[in-house]
């Protein structure tokens, strides 16, 4: 038997056409209950003849899933999100869910644009990097209608699951390495004011320094808006501006350290026999890049894959407390810290 051509075939037209019941075809395209091979194999050849295609929408409304969970980050520039999209998709895959991704540019009103959009499209939950204010949206968001994870930002004061890493620990260890090699006078140029990870980074900026009673002056904190024009301009402003120019800059992502050694080059600067440098994010070209820089290495596969397991977590058990994980960082010295012009024995690799 044969549907109408004038329209697209229906579960019932597949059922008819196989000789089995709506239940059954519904069985094998759920996989929800034992059919045996032989019909499970008549009703995907009736699928597969009749071009028969599942309405996702009305299934979820029947249902209340869609299969599909959303992600949404504040930069899709930055390379940095890039292995992040990738653990959170793995783990959507592993439970069969899709995976759309959304960028705000750091824009609060996008990001309200996009919750609203995602409610509206019926997404299962939402891992999100919240933009830098006072999130009255999420805030007033029902986590009960769509469960949420913060990733890379803390709203774990206001109940919802977070992942991140030890930002201070990170920034505390990469700092007090370069003090260790005898700089006092280190620069910092900072990310988007009042965000999870420029707040604690520049805290455990502070920290070392004061670990090793070394004042903490002003001057050599220098922000900027987190991308590589960024790093350039306030790169700029700590070796032109300051009373006293620092002799090592900390920057807290890698495109502002890009940035900042092309303020060096413009300058006429090297790096590090003038201006030793070290830097949050491993990216891949970070130990091909010359020099080598010196990072604070983040897992971010781990990050992603960790908040999409939260995610999922949180979807089965809305009323669970929420929970805040932190991963740790690996400290890896390369050239650009000037490590080497203090060591008989250089060598560019990782330590």
């Amino acid at each position: 038997m044969t549907h109408p051509v004038d329209r697209p075939a229906t579960i019932k037209d597949v059922a008819t056409h196989a000789g089995v019941s709506v239940a059954t075809v519904s069985a094998v395209l759920n996989a929800n209950k034992y059919v045996s091979p032989e019909l499970a194999q008549r009703v995907r050849a009736s699928i597969e003849m009749l071009g028969y295609e599942r309405n996702s929408f009305a299934q979820s409304l029947k249902t209340r899933t869609s299969h599909t969970i959303a992600l949404v980050i504040s930069d899709i520039m930055n390379p940095f999100f890039s292995h992040i999209v990738r653990g959170v998709e793995d783990v959507a895959s592993q439970h069969n869910y899709a995976l759309v991704v959304g960028n705000t540019d750091e824009n609060p009103q996008k990001e309200k644009n996009y919750i609203r959009l995602l409610e509206s499209k019926r997404v299962d939950g939402l891992i999100l990097t919240a933009t830098s204010g006072n999130h009255t949206s999420l805030r007033s968001l029902p986590l009960q209608k769509l469960p949420l994870v913060s990733l890379d930002r803390s709203l774990f004061e206001w109940g919802i699951d977070s992942v991140l890493i030890d930002n201070v620990s990170g920034a505390r260890k990469v700092v007090e390495h370069l003090i260790q090699l005898g700089h006092r006078h280190i620069g910092i140029i900072t990310g988007i004011a009042g965000i999870t990870t420029t707040e604690e980074r520049l805290l455990g900026y502070k920290q070392a320094l004061k670990a090793h009673n070394i004042a903490v002056d002003s001057s050599l904190i220098a922000e900027a808006n987190s991308r590589l024009d960024g790093g350039t301009h306030a790169a700029m402003q700590l070796l032109t501006q300051t009373p006293v120019r620092p002799t090592a800059i900390f920057t807290m992502n890698g495109l502002l350290a890009i940035g900042t050694l092309q303020g060096l080059k413009d300058l006429g600067l090297r790096c590090p026999e003038d201006i030793a440098l070290v830097t949050f994010d491993d990216f891949s070209w970070s130990s091909v890049l010359r020099p080598y820089l010196t990072v604070v290495r983040q897992p971010t596969y781990e990050i992603g894959q960790k908040a999409a397991q939260l995610l999922f977590e949180r979807m089965e058990k809305r009323n669970a407390s929420p929970q805040e994980v932190r991963l740790q960082t690996n400290l890896i010295i390369r050239e650009s810290c000037g490590v080497l012009l203090h060591s008989p024995t250089p060598s560019p690799h990782d330590s």
